[in-house]
């Protein structure tokens, strides 16, 4: 069957959750969300829900492959209010409330680094003029089959038609898919005690063919 790309809804929040902890198995991820917890399945259902129904910017996507939900996606896209332009995301000085059994020093540090280094990069640019691709996951059976690109570029169309940056951060695996599809890396971190390395990668708006 084809696959197709839809919106995410609260009543898909439980299937994400199961797609994460199974297309996530690198050791920061491991480490920080243990398999073996039931609280780590509750936190991320609970804090998908509530970034659906709370959060502007957050948009959520949906890959199914006839009944079955085999990847999603969230992009923060800039959102006006009033004069200003805001973009969800984490605040570097604001962490989340970690669930139990998470490694809470290792969420801190790790996450705390990426959210630090994403403000500085957009310091010099335009740091709420930019869509992020915060999460894409796609079921171990199902990647490379193409749902995970269908997810992408609804984003960076997004982008391209409204003249704007796009964000990612990526691991060493990612960094060539990501590259495919016009990101480039402009900043590393190796979090030393996980030997684990994260890229951050920006891909430039592409111009719109007007044929």
């Amino acid at each position: 069957m084809p696959l197709i790309l839809l919106p995410g809804t609260p009543a898909d929040v439980s299937a994400f959750t199961s797609i994460y902890l199974s297309a996530f198995q690198d050791v920061i991820a491991r480490d920080c969300f243990p398999r073996s917890s039931p609280y780590i399945k509750e936190w991320w259902t609970s804090s998908n829900i509530d970034d659906m129904k709370n959060q502007a910017s957050a948009r959520f996507l949906k890959v199914v492959d006839g009944d079955e939900i085999v990847a999603y996606a969230k992009w923060n896209v800039p959102v006006r209010q009033g004069a200003e332009t805001v973009l969800g995301g984490d605040n570097p000085d604001d962490m989340p409330v970690w669930p139990q059994d998470a490694d809470v020093e290792l969420c801190d540090e790790f996450f705390g680094h990426l959210a630090r280094e994403r403000k500085r990069i957009m310091a010099a640019r335009q740091p709420n003029e930019s869509i992020d691709l915060e999460i894409v996951a796609t079921l171990p059976h199902q990647q490379g089959k193409g749902a995970a690109g269908k997810m992408l570029r609804w984003g960076l169309d997004q982008a391209d038609r409204e003249g704007l940056e796009a964000y990612v951060e990526a691991s060493p695996l990612a960094v060539p898919v990501y590259e495919h599809y016009g990101w480039k890396v402009v900043a590393d971190f190796t979090l030393k005690s996980r030997n684990h390395t994260e890229s951050f990668m920006i891909r430039t708006p592409q111009q719109i063919s007007k044929e």
